[in-house]
């Protein structure tokens, strides 16, 4: 029987073109997913079942940093740029990403009586999710 790992938030390193992200805001830092199913199915009218395999490899990593994070600068000059970057998401034998990644659109910002947050959403063209 395997044993059940223990997670660490300290363990988990999100990579965005070539620098390693830190400052996160409360709560998820990043998550991760896959834009479309891997096998679509359909059925007739008589119920005869159907699937075809989904070739679409497009995936979403929502990053999100405190207001007073030093990596916003990057980010931010990430999307007004749309330049195209790596991105990796690690923890432990866990990666996701993918080698081409833009930033969909600046993040909202909002300021009130705490630290606001700023989340980016990551398009990645060529996601992958892998397991060692």
């Amino acid at each position: 029987m395997a044993e059940m790992e223990t997670y660490d938030a300290l363990k988990v390193v999100t990579v965005v073109d070539g620098v390693t992200l830190f400052g996160f805001s409360d709560g998820d830092m990043v998550t991760c997913s896959k834009d479309a199913n891997n096998m679509e199915a359909k059925t007739d009218a008589q119920g005869t079942a159907s699937a075809a395999v989904n070739n679409d490899s497009l995936g979403t990593i929502k990053i999100d940093l405190a207001a007073t994070s030093p990596c916003n600068k990057q980010m931010i000059t990430l999307a007004n740029t749309r330049k195209k970057f790596p991105i990796r998401v690690i923890n432990g034998k866990e990666t996701m990403g993918g080698s081409l990644a833009f930033v969909e659109k600046l993040p909202d910002s909002g300021f009130g009586k705490g630290v606001g947050t700023r989340s980016y959403s990551i398009k990645i063209l060529d996601y992958s999710h892998k397991y060692d």
